[in-house]
């Protein structure tokens, strides 16, 4: 199918003045769809053109009419572009979680629009979503879609962690970009196919900040209310009591009016002829700000002297609108109400007056544009780039020039000979973020002690790509090991500079023969998959997994590990010691089924696991699975119990149902692992395969049928001879739809490895039910959360044998 090609689009909820959608649209995102509840804002928006009118929704998104109304015009566009929204950015009001507001209400009904922004998101599956908000956003209790109450993070998790990998955190803002000061809750979110980014590449760019000085100083001084600049009507002195003027005429940068030594300069009010003085309850109401210092921020009651930090270092006013355009980023030529351009010269303040409210309140409520923009800047160069669709499904090209540290790493060439040696796969850099993320969750961002990490197996250096970035959270003190000397020295070259780590140490070794002495916080990696030759005297080399080997030196190390490993893990008979050490020794925090998504352009299923050994046993365990787009919470007891010879990570009620009604365990397995198509002949006796097999019980002939020489055949029989039990079935192995015949229905043919041979002590009814019940739809199912929903690790070995149950009659 031919492939479509990107186009950056947007939708925006909640979008005021259109401010934060400024930024998307000077980065050329289109506007699918923008939604504010006052019409006078909207009709901001219209006046700047940001979008097509008939995509400016006004109306209160908690209803349904405006919502639906979104959501069609999102559909219609992905109908007609062939592809998904690329962003949908919601800053909904935050008046129930503001430490500013000091009149809440009802919180939870407010908080109900957090919700509705997560339901849009969960409806209309944008690659990127994006909420800004106050510093309390994520801790903010809310209703959720299920009706019950539980934090915003537990209600984005619950609702969005199926389909999405995020980062949320409390950054102030004039660090990313914005000319002043504004702490927020930043919120990114990445789709889980789009692979190749993580949310912190599309995280706005660090910069610093201008003082007011630099950013205002230029403006000239307004010393009489009502005065304007000449030509500009933005740059005024907006009136207000004259009275109030003597509280903060003498005030030098950084003192309030509360400060003055005479009562009567305060701040206060006559109440019945009596002077009340008012309550100061923020430091900063009534402050002159300093000139040589960040802009303050600008909060939605810019208007009056009692707000926070609203009055000029000289003036005796509040800011103008054009002081605080230019601190929230917005450029000057931005339009706020019809035949502005000519205001300087037409209006005057009192006939201005009616516009100065909705400015400064959306000035008050925005996203500072240059933030914004930033984003959409990194969307656009770090993921849109490198995007194209076929049937309407993200894929990532394959000729693109890679804009982040972390895509050089992943899709560097390997060359073969690396690839076979060393078991050189490099990592998705989502994929990395996912695992490091949660790892890294388990640590204070304020503790002071640094992290000690260890990559055990570096190889192009993705992981440390990915660490690096969280160094601007978290200390790092970081080691890194790798074999090969070619990569080592790539390496090292990448990270000669500076780097966000707390510190950084680059070995040339083999992990598995290094002899530790410091133990460390948390091993995070990629370790090679493979199977080596036993060494029995080596206590890393007793195993035959190379990633076992890995793990089991990780823990021994380390209090926690957190590592890409195979899926067989969760059911393989070669993975069952391991499997028994780890629910004895450890607790297994997190399982990450990520399917086939780890590796670019290979066909390998992987998981990651993340496992500690600390001595308090934990209450649940996080599961989530990139190919069924779930997330779920559940007991270590239940999803790992000893009882059974695999974990069962998809394990649950309907499961247990079909168990209860089982007999497991009856059954043993046989492959044979020498009949292969390059011994055919052209007669002799018929090799039966797996596709063989038919859903109705019957033989069915396929056009690769083959045929092996009589005494190749004679050996398989004799094999099979020597199986034990009464009654023996053949099965399709590597199948995820499972299904058995009576063996004596191949009659003297033989089977090959593509078949297993399932035998065991049965009664005749007891076989003739297993044959009926292995075709079933819901043997089906049952049979794939044994497998754990595995596509190609699912040989049948004698672990997942034990799931072939019998019927109890």
């Amino acid at each position: 199918m031919n492939s479509v090609k990107a186009k950056n689009s947007y939708i925006s909820l909640f979008s005021s003045g259109g401010l934060g959608d400024l930024g998307f649209h000077d980065e050329e995102f289109f506007c699918i769809a923008s939604a504010e509840l006052l019409s006078r804002r909207i009709e901001v928006q219209r006046l700047n053109q940001l979008a097509d009118p008939s995509r400016l929704i006004c109306g209160d998104l908690m209803l349904p009419g405006p919502f639906e109304q979104v959501v069609g015009l999102a559909q219609e566009y992905t109908a007609a572009e062939k592809q998904p929204v690329t962003v949908l950015l919601a800053t909904p009001p935050c008046q129930g979680m503001s430490v500013a507001n000091h009149k809440k209400g009802d919180e939870l009904a407010r908080n109900s629009l957090v919700v509705r922004s997560i339901e849009m998101v969960k409806i209309v599956r944008p690659l990127v979503f994006i909420f800004e908000n106050v510093p309390a956003f994520m801790k903010t209790i809310c209703t959720g879609m299920d009706g019950n109450n539980r934090t915003i993070a537990a209600e984005i998790n619950k609702e969005l962690g199926s389909n999405y990998e995020y980062f949320s955190q409390v950054i102030q803002l004039s660090e990313y970009g914005s000319p002043s000061s504004r702490k927020r809750s930043l919120t990114i979110g990445v789709r889980n196919d789009v692979t190749w980014a993580t949310p912190l590449d599309l995280y706005p760019q660090q910069t610093k900040a201008p003082t007011l000085r630099e950013l205002i100083g230029d403006l000239p001084p307004l010393t009489k209310m009502g005065e304007s600049a000449d030509g500009d009507i933005l740059h005024s002195f907006r009136p207000y009591e004259p009275r109030m003027r003597t509280w903060i005429k003498d005030l030098k940068e950084g003192e309030t009016a509360f400060e003055n030594k005479d009562p009567n300069k305060r701040p206060h009010r006559i109440l019945n002829g009596k002077k009340v003085p008012n309550v100061q309850k923020n430091a900063d109401k009534y402050r002159r700000v300093f000139w040589d210092a960040t802009a303050p921020c600008v909060h939605t009651r810019n208007d009056i002297l009692a707000s926070q930090n609203t009055i000029h270092p000289v003036d005796d006013r509040v800011f103008s609108v054009r002081e605080l355009m230019r601190m929230m980023g917005v450029r000057d030529d931005f339009v706020w109400f019809s035949g502005q351009q000519d205001a300087g010269k037409v209006l005057s303040w009192e006939e201005y007056r009616k516009h100065d409210v909705n400015i400064r309140q959306c000035l008050g409520e925005a996203v500072p544009v240059p933030v914004t923009q930033s984003i959409a800047r990194n969307i656009k160069n770090h993921l849109s780039a490198h995007l194209q669709f076929s049937a309407g499904k993200p894929k990532r090209r394959i000729d693109s020039l890679w804009s982040t540290s972390a895509q050089k790493s992943a899709y560097m060439g390997v060359p073969d000979y690396r690839r076979k040696t060393n078991a050189a796969y490099y990592t998705e850099p989502l994929i990395a973020f996912s695992l490091i993320k949660r790892a890294l969750g388990a640590f204070n961002q304020k503790r002071k002690k640094p992290i000690r990490v260890l990559e055990p197996s570096a190889g192009s250096g993705v992981f440390i790509d990915v660490l690096n970035q969280y160094g601007d959270y978290y200390k790092i003190d970081l080691t890194a090991v790798e074999l090969d000397h070619e990569m080592e020295q790539h390496l090292r070259k990448k990270y000669s500079s500076a780097t966000n780590l707390a510190a950084f140490n680059l070995e040339l070794s083999d992990y598995l023969l290094q002899e530790n002495e410091s133990a460390y916080d948390l091993v995070v990696g990629n370790p090679p998959f493979g199977r080596k030759s036993v060494e029995r005297d080596s206590r890393w080399h007793g195993e035959p997994e190379l990633s076992v080997r890995f793990l089991r030196k990780a823990l021994s190390e380390s209090t926690m590990v957190a590592l890409v490993m195979p899926k067989a893990l969760l059911h393989a008979k070669y993975y069952l010691n391991i499997r028994r050490y780890l629910i004895a020794s450890c607790n297994i925090s997190t399982v990450l089924d990520y399917g086939e998504y780890t590796f670019p352009n290979v066909k390998i299923e992987t998981l990651g696991l993340i496992a500690d050994r600390r001595q308090q046993a934990i209450d649940t365990t996080t599961i989530k699975s990139w190919p069924l787009s779930l997330i779920r919470e559940a007991s270590p007891d239940y999803v790992f119990s000893p009882e059974y010879p695999s974990w069962l990570i998809y394990r649950d009620g309907d499961f247990d149902r079909v168990l209860s009604s089982l007999h497991c365990g009856l059954l043993n397995v046989w492959r044979d692992r020498k009949v292969s198509r390059r011994m055919a002949s052209t007669d002799g006796v018929r090799v039966i395969r797996g596709r063989n097999i038919g859903y109705n019980g019957e033989l069915v002939d396929d056009s690769r049928d083959y045929y092996v020489d009589k005494e190749i055949a004679r050996a398989v029989s004799c094999s099979l001879k020597r199986l034990d039990g009464s009654k023996k079935f053949l099965a399709p192995n590597l199948s995820y739809n499972p299904r058995a015949i009576d063996f004596r229905d191949i009659g003297d043919s033989i089977p090959d490895g593509s078949c297993a041979v399932l035998f065991g002590d049965l009664s005749a009814k007891q076989a003739e039910a297993f044959i009926v019940f292995s075709r079933s739809d819901e043997f089906q199912r049952f049979y794939r959360v044994a497998c754990n929903f595995a596509t190609r690790s699912i040989n049948i070995d004698s672990c997942l044998a034990f799931w072939w149950g019998v019927p109890k009659l």
